[in-house]
């Protein structure tokens, strides 16, 4: 693991070990988990991942539409769902360098391999799979095993240098940060 990882790793690592423990996302590896719970899950992960998704624009979205589609199966209407909105201390951070976009994509794809790892238990509990319900866990018809070596190379030569990293860092640990405000002011019923 290279430095720029390592970092960006420690920078995110309180957070994320409270967002594991996070009662809306936790039955998401629990054997026992309703389709109510995993609807309320995909719904809150909804509403972070869409606006940081747009924000990225060109460089994101990738896993926007499984959500979206995911979400229909399940009866929710994505766009009736609540959305994180704003940038600065009580929303997402501003993602307008190329380290902090480089941030969010390590934020975002690194979720991506936490869901392939859910996925056989979601399977197991409700029968969805990466065609039908669980499409974005599954990261349906994405090779991200190639886009997450790929992202960790740029990792290491574009936040080779000092500041570039610290902006990285600052941006991936607001993004967890937003998160779990998000989580904690939002819950759908």
């Amino acid at each position: 693991m290279g430095p720029a990882r390592q970092a960006l790793r420690a920078a995110t690592q309180e957070s994320h070990e409270r967002l594991d423990k996070a009662a809306v996302l936790q039955p998401l590896v629990r054997p026992d988990i309703t389709r109510e719970q995993y609807a309320r899950a995909l719904a809150v992960l909804h509403g972070f991942n869409a606006p940081v998704e747009r924000a990225l624009g060109n460089e994101g979205a990738a896993r926007l539409g499984l959500l979206r589609a995911d979400l229909r199966e399940l009866g929710a209407d994505p766009d009736a769902l609540p959305e994180m909105t704003g940038t600065g201390p009580n929303g997402l951070p501003a993602l307008d360098s190329p380290p902090a976009r480089l941030a969010a994509r390590y934020v975002l794809d690194g979720s991506a391999h936490g869901g392939r790892a859910m996925l056989p238990g979601i399977t197991r509990a409700l029968g969805f799979d990466a065609r039908r319900g669980a499409r974005f866990l599954a990261s349906d018809g994405l090779d991200m095993a190639t886009a997450w070596k790929s992202l960790m190379v740029r990792l290491e030569v574009e936040l080779a240098d000092p500041a570039d990293l610290a902006t990285a860092c600052a941006a991936a640990a607001a993004l967890f940060a937003a998160l779990e405000r998000w989580i904690l002011e939002w819950t759908p019923a």
